[in-house]
């Protein structure tokens, strides 16, 4: 069997925003676990065929890729082909420690996709998903929904959805068709507002940059964010998103490395203005058509943005910084009191 699409970003070591690290402006990565510590997810198509494995600095991938009936039924006849064969074949291990990997496997099988950049998503598309929490999470619905859980531990928290409703036995949770797992990497009460919106599907995907690279997350599969390459390495930050539900609006959330400062979005080439608040930047149909942005925070190592579109077709969002030269703001400042004292000067002469 082949993995038919593996993409790691490569580790080193800087400071951290959320599981990306940076350096220089540039995307360096390293995979920091999503929380899930001890859990096992395990992936069924007709038959088992990989698990999921979180431990303290990595995701173990182990894939079974013994999936013949006559070999196997041969090899568990004979102890020590059976000792060659796990050594050699079976549950062959791949330890992810970049910040995002895509894969499928087998072929027309399971789609595995997870991100930590820095929200912590991970995605799955396969018959039957099994999660084994092992006993160190509490599991409880959202609001009594049958397709949405909430796993909690400590300061950590996720939510965990299907389109398929999910059926929880103990310490287990099994998932039939696919499954979006997240948990944002935000400081409380924010992280708190924008899992509700989450759960209630406002926001529609995220985009992160840093330097020259980037990692684009779909949470539902109808949104896509794509940065335009060629302004990026001009110093702008031009985003195209598309997506196909023209009736209801959605949140984007953007964030971008090594860059703060006044802010200047532009939506389809014209300004937008800043929301009043998060809770309004998080209803993006209650203005009309009126698109609008919200800085959730900002400081020396990047911004983070939220981003409202009210009507999905195809846009693009322009982010401009403005970075105020002190020199020249000193100089401004200095010759606008020049020109008061001479006014002065003049009004008051005797």
């Amino acid at each position: 069997m082949l993995i038919a699409f593996i993409l790691i970003i490569p580790f080193a070591s800087a400071f951290d925003i959320g599981g990306f690290e940076v350096k220089d402006g540039n995307l360096v990565g390293k995979y920091h676990p999503a929380g899930l510590e001890g859990c096992v997810i395990s992936c069924y198509t007709n038959q088992h065929v990989l698990d999921m494995i979180y431990k303290n600095d990595s995701v173990d991938i182990k894939f079974d890729f013994l999936d013949d009936p006559l070999l196997k039924k041969l090899v568990n006849a004979n102890s020590v082909l059976k000792d060659a064969i796990d050594k050699e074949l079976i549950n062959k291990t791949l330890r992810i420690k970049g910040s995002r990997i895509s894969f499928e496997y087998p072929p027309n099988g399971c789609k595995v996709e997870l991100h930590d950049t820095p929200t912590r998503f991970l995605k799955i598309e396969t018959s039957r998903i099994i999660i084994h929490t092992n006993g160190k999470y509490n599991i409880e619905r959202v609001d009594q929904r049958q397709n949405q859980l909430r796993i909690k531990k400590d300061n950590f928290t996720s939510i965990l959805l299907s389109t398929n409703p999910m059926m929880v036995d103990g310490d287990n949770i099994t998932i039939y068709g696919n499954m979006v797992f997240v948990s944002f990497s935000l400081k409380n009460p924010v992280r708190k507002k924008i899992e509700n919106a989450f759960s209630n599907g406002s926001i529609g995907g995220e985009v992160f940059i840093a330097g020259k690279q980037t990692d684009n997350i779909s949470y539902f599969g109808n949104i896509s964010i794509n940065v335009d390459k060629t302004m990026l390495e001009k110093g702008k930050i031009v985003l195209n998103v598309k997506g196909d539900d023209g009736e209801y609006g959605k949140v984007i959330k953007v964030g971008i490395a090594k860059m703060h400062g006044k802010i200047v979005v532009t939506y389809d080439g014209r300004i937008i203005n800043e929301a009043n608040s998060i809770e309004d930047i998080l209803n993006p149909n209650d203005d009309g058509s009126n698109p609008e942005y919200y800085r959730l925070y900002s400081d020396k190592e990047g911004t983070f943005l939220l981003i409202s579109i009210p009507h999905f077709s195809e846009h693009k969002i322009s982010i401009e910084f403005i970075v105020e030269n002190p020199i020249a703001r000193l100089a401004a400042i200095s010759f606008g009191l020049l020109i008061v004292g001479i006014a002065a000067f003049y009004i008051f002469k005797p």
